[in-house]
């Protein structure tokens, strides 16, 4: 506070010699001077209280943040690739943590640009050991590496650790949905749908929510209702509701009339489930109207010929199928018969002229080729064969087979799976062999694996020394102990030694030649080297003595022929007491016949979604890009001359297109084989005495 001590303390001069006029005019103003003194004082007073006002330059941002939202608007453009050099870029000039941080988003930035080899180049570089919460995203990306190699049990184990609390949301997400895949593609459906759930609990955006409560029901729907029933949880909390719910749109998704009081009654046993009101209203009225419940129904099959005992199984596989249906679903039924290809057209118009509004059939590759190539046809054909798309087909036609090749494709994605890379292959010669051959050759390189050697051997044959020691280079082992012996000039001990750089043997073989094939391999030192197969080498009836040669092999197969379906009236062992001849030949193609019937009415639901599924009896069946049914099979191993079943065969995933890479287009034979013609057996069995 300032003071004025010469205003206030000391009397003015003139007033101590003022004349008495002066003294009554300094009298006057006195006060009134003492009271201007006083306000000024106190003016003063105020003033040097108030603090003084400040002008300050803004504060800088801090470091490289203009960097960092010039990357945020890249991304926000879909600048991927921009974005992530720019992070790479500026997050050389900065400190950890924030160094890691940037770098991590730039690997994000690259994979969503598609540049793999810059995010697995930048990653590898990233040390985040002493970031705890960097470094769960940094697993994160490497699990999703490995995903993207198809590799989901080396992505789990990078999942292994849930998220910590204060996780970015956003990184919790895919954490569960990393893991869901991961078990999907491992064949753990259950531990698959687990995370689904785990997952919804913490969507809060709704429309994602119910894509991914109609996940969890999908995924589910893959199960047997067996296996629902097995692994139902007690009490069945969460986890059970979903379980039971998708047991009701296995078994009463194309009943409407059924269907709701269903529901309801699921609703006040699980009050408080998760399931939106959306997902039980809108997605159960979706399934009912995409259930396509034909009434007159056309069957289009040779009844004589080389393909006569095949259709006959398929015959006798769909009437099965037929008479279990209650009879108010059953459709009227026509058979035309088509043993002269060349009538498959003109039978086809007449079925539809005569009222058909679906087909089941033809069955040789020339009479589906002839579907392929109309154009459009009036009414959906579900077709038992497939064929090459070397054009467009019609979008009502359906092809359906047991094909060699697809199985081929399951043994790659199986062994690549189980964690190999690296193949010695031995097929047959001719066509089927070809075939297979191809097929797993093709499927094996897209995923990433490497071929060291492939053979082919005479099927009609009974040594196969030659073309097993030449693929595993046992005659090089050989050929280098005779050089040995020439340069020392004495006989040598010898043990030839096999190829060391191969996992394992892809074999393919009928059931005869492969129980001579397995201890052959076993003779040169092959015997530790697991061995994939197709359903070929399994004749498909319990034959214990003879089947004991083809000890360790593994194989997929369908489910009719391996699971136990209990007290279900199609399954192979009630079946067998009403068609004795189903447990002989052509066992598969009963199996086919029963599905070609149930398949009907859900052709139009497994069209629009390439993730539903319907429970069948050769597999789990779905349709890919070009309407193929494919088949998801279960796996078997050899043991002590019975198969015991090892779990079911990963779904395997699409390229672009819904296409494997593998149908190439090429013309069909001008003669058609046999074996090209039939959808499983890749040639005739004898006829069993009583067969039709």
């Amino acid at each position: 506070m300032y003071k004025i001590p010469f205003l206030i303390d000391t009397p003015h001069p003139e007033t101590r010699y003022s004349s008495p006029h002066r003294t009554s005019r300094n009298a006057t103003m006195q006060p009134m001077l003492k009271n201007i003194l006083t306000l000024l004082s106190a003016l003063l007073f105020l003033a040097a209280c108030v603090p003084s006002t400040v002008i300050k330059e803004p504060e800088p941002k801090p470091a490289h943040e203009a960097e960092l939202e010039q990357a945020t608007a890249l991304e926000q453009a879909g600048a991927y690739a921009e974005a992530a050099i720019l992070l790479e870029t500026t997050a050389t000039a900065m400190q950890p943590p924030q160094q890691q941080a940037a770098l991590l988003r730039a690997v994000d930035n690259y994979l969503k640009a598609g540049d793999n080899d810059n995010a697995n180049r930048l990653l590898a570089t990233i040390d985040t050991r002493s970031l705890p919460g960097l470094d769960f995203h940094r697993r994160l990306l490497i699990a999703e590496f490995a995903m993207g190699r198809n590799r989901p049990d080396e992505a789990l184990s990078y999942l292994t650790d849930p998220p910590a609390e204060e996780t970015a949301p956003e990184l919790v997400i895919r954490y569960h949905q990393l893991r869901a895949e991961g078990f999907r593609l491992s064949g753990n459906i259950l531990e698959s749908a687990r995370e689904l759930g785990d997952l919804d609990l913490i969507i809060s955006d709704q429309e994602a929510r119910l894509d991914n409560q109609l996940a969890i029901l999908q995924t589910l729907a893959t199960l047997t209702d067996t296996a629902l029933d097995l692994l139902q949880p007690s009490p069945p909390g969460i986890q059970g509701g979903w379980m039971e719910l998708a047991r009701i749109i296995k078994s009463h998704s194309t009943r409407a009339g059924a269907l709701q009081p269903l529901l309801e009654g699921w609703r006040e046993r699980f009050p408080s489930h998760p399931a939106m009101p959306e997902l039980l209203g809108g997605y159960f009225e979706q399934l009912t109207a995409q259930y396509l419940r034909p009434n007159h129904l056309a069957i289009l099959l040779p009844t004589s010929g080389p393909y006569g005992d095949a259709a006959a199984a398929l015959r006798d596989g769909f009437m099965a199928a037929y008479y279990q249906d209650s009879p108010e679903n059953r459709p009227g039924l026509v058979f035309y018969d088509t043993s002269n290809s060349a009538d498959t057209w003109p039978l086809y118009r007449q079925a539809v002229d005569a009222g058909a509004d679906m087909i089941i059939g033809p069955l040789s590759k020339n009479s589906v080729d002839q579907l392929a190539h109309a154009g459009e046809l009036d009414i959906p054909v579900l077709a038992l064969n497939q064929v090459p798309p070397t054009v467009t087909p019609p979008g009502d036609l359906y092809q359906f087979a047991l094909s060699p090749e697809d199985e081929a494709r399951q043994v790659a994605e199986k062994a690549w799976l189980d964690g190999h890379t690296k193949a010695v292959i031995l097929t047959p010669r001719g066509n089927w062999g070809d075939r297979i051959f191809n097929a797993f050759a093709n499927r094996w390189e897209r995923l990433g694996g490497l071929i060291a050697e492939h053979q082919s051997y005479d099927s009609k044959a009974h040594d196969f020394s030659q073309p097993i020691r030449s693929m595993l280079n046992i005659d090089e082992s050989y050929a280098r102990r005779k050089a040995l012996q020439r340069l020392l000039g004495k006989k040598l001990e010898f043990e030839p030694r096999r190829r060391q750089d191969t996992d394992f043997i892809f074999l393919a073989a009928k059931s005869q030649k492969a129980r001579q094939l397995r201890p052959q391999l076993q003779f040169h030192y092959a015997g530790e080297l697991p061995v994939y197969t197709t359903s070929h080498i399994y004749s498909g009836k319990r034959n214990v003595k003879e089947d004991q040669d083809l000890e360790g092999l593994m194989f997929p197969d369908i489910p009719w022929l391996l699971v136990s379906e209990g007290n279900d009236p199609l399954s192979r062992q009630n079946l067998g007491e009403i068609l004795p001849r189903s447990q002989h030949s052509y066992r598969r193609l009963y199996a086919m016949g029963m599905d070609s019937y149930r398949l009907l009415p859900h052709l139009a639901r497994l069209q629009n979604s390439s993730s539903e599924m319907l429970d069948g009896k050769t597999g789990n069946l779905y349709l890919d890009g070009v309407n193929h049914v494919r088949r998801q099979l279960v796996w078997a191993e050899m043991r002590a001359g019975m198969p015991r079943v090892i779990g079911y065969a990963p779904r395997m995933e699409m390229d672009q297109g819904g296409l494997f890479g593998e149908d190439e287009a090429a013309p069909l034979p001008e003669s058609e084989p046999v074996e090209e013609a039939l959808p499983e057996d890749a040639e005739p069995q004898p006829a069993e005495a009583g067969q039709g």
